[in-house]
């Protein structure tokens, strides 16, 4: 009866001891992380305006005559040459003859593309009636394109004719600009100016809101930078932190207090960190404090 006892102690102890093995042995994912030091710099100040993509030349083709439309050759952002076939339009008498065995051919008037562009608007289709001078559609001469800014009138003194700006496209495409005249009008409830931009680019939509930066040429004191990406926020932007490495596989948060930015920095004004000090770049986001991470080379 002892010998049963004794080996039922033992087989308990072991199972014990195995259980706690396989908890002990459990270790927590780890995140991938990319690093990034603070570096010495300065940052150029930056206004941040909006502007829209406008075709400041543009034809409207209309019809010469009261006419059916038999024959639509143009379609919205398609390319035409000079001369190109747009339309081509059926008076009233020639649709009267048409049964007749010999049809009057002086009846049927073609429409063509007076200059090269693209086709912005298309306003009639085949078989609608149109009267004299009826709006067919709108050609954009593709040169023309230029990029009315937004300026607010505080801003103006930064807005000089002939000085490069950077529009920033919706896709992250960056182009430089520069900044022609001022147009004549301005808005009388928001107190905005339109100034134009030219800028060397393939075709864009005439609409197309776009980010426009403009350097106001007052360069600071030099800064502690960080890279933009390795600073984390909460939802309202009232708080901002950085996960820095406490050793090689655990990353802390750090509150930070920043100051001035630009494109793709941003100045640390608190805490002082070093230049040592291993901050995540990226594989930060939603990191908890004293997540376990992995670095990658």
């Amino acid at each position: 009866m002892k010998c049963i006892v004794l080996l039922l102690a033992i087989c308990l102890t072991a199972c014990g001891r195995s259980s706690g093995d396989a908890e002990t042995s459990y270790e927590k994912p780890r995140t991938s992380v990319t690093l990034t030091h603070v570096t010495p710099g300065r940052i150029r100040s930056e206004i941040v305006l909006s502007g829209t993509t406008v075709y400041q030349n543009k034809t409207i083709v209309t019809a010469p005559i009261p006419s059916f439309i038999s024959e639509v050759n143009v379609q919205p952002g398609m390319k035409v040459e000079a001369g190109q076939l747009l339309y081509k339009l059926e008076s009233k008498e020639h649709r009267a003859l048409s049964g007749e065995p010999q049809e009057n051919r002086l009846g049927m008037v073609a429409v063509r593309a007076a200059a090269s562009g693209i086709v912005t608007s298309v306003m009639q289709q085949t078989g609608s009636f149109v009267a004299e001078g009826t709006a067919l559609c709108t050609l954009a001469d593709l040169n023309s394109l230029v990029f009315e800014l937004n300026v607010p009138y505080e801003q103006s003194r930064y807005i000089i004719p002939g000085k490069t700006c950077t529009i920033v496209l919706p896709d992250a495409t960056v182009l430089k600009a520069v900044i022609r005249t001022p147009l004549a009008t301005m808005n009388t409830a928001s107190q905005v100016q339109q100034v134009v931009a030219h800028a060397r680019s393939s075709f864009l939509p005439e609409g197309l809101t776009v980010k426009v930066l403009v350097d106001t040429g007052h360069t600071g004191n030099e800064i502690r930078l960080l890279p933009k990406a390795a600073i984390q926020s909460d939802e309202m932007l009232t708080g901002y932190w950085v996960m820095k490495l406490a050793d090689d596989s655990t990353a802390v948060r750090i509150p930070v207090i920043i100051g001035n930015s630009s494109a793709d920095s941003i100045e640390i004004v608190s805490p002082l960190f070093s230049a040592s000090d291993r901050i995540v770049l990226s594989g930060s986001y939603a990191l908890e404090d004293s997540a376990r991470v992995v670095i990658l080379k």
